[in-house]
């Protein structure tokens, strides 16, 4: 009969990459049921804020239609993340015409969630 030792030296583990940024991520929900989104929606706030208008209110329907592009995408790529760019005008009440804005946009499909962000906060 062996008397079997076991060997418990422990070793550090790596450390786990994070996935996102120290990102803060805000819930989307009023506007994706209505776009055909079946999963939560959450967007980041670095996004939220690049959409803010100059001098009107327009922050819901520029909000609306990035996440409307951005579900277009996911039906027609079939793909769990992508990018793209999401141009819109911004109406400039002070020099009265509209300034064109374009952003870079990703987007990841996780198992019940989706996150839609400026590119840099992935």
């Amino acid at each position: 009969m062996k008397q079997l030792t076991l060997n418990l030296t422990f070793a550090v583990a790596p450390a786990v990459k994070s996935i996102f940024k120290n990102t803060t991520w805000l819930n989307a929900g009023w506007a994706t049921p209505c776009l055909g989104f079946t999963k939560k929606v959450e967007i980041s706030q670095s996004l939220s804020d690049a959409l803010m208008p100059i001098h009107e209110d327009d922050h819901d329907q520029q909000l609306y239609d990035a996440l409307w592009m951005a579900h277009h995408h996911l039906v027609l790529d079939q793909r769990p993340s992508f990018s793209f760019t999401f141009d819109f005008l911004r109406d400039d009440k002070i020099s009265g015409r509209f300034i064109e804005t374009s952003l870079r946009l990703h987007v990841e499909e996780k198992e019940q969630l989706i996150l839609l962000g400026l590119i840099q906060d992935f």
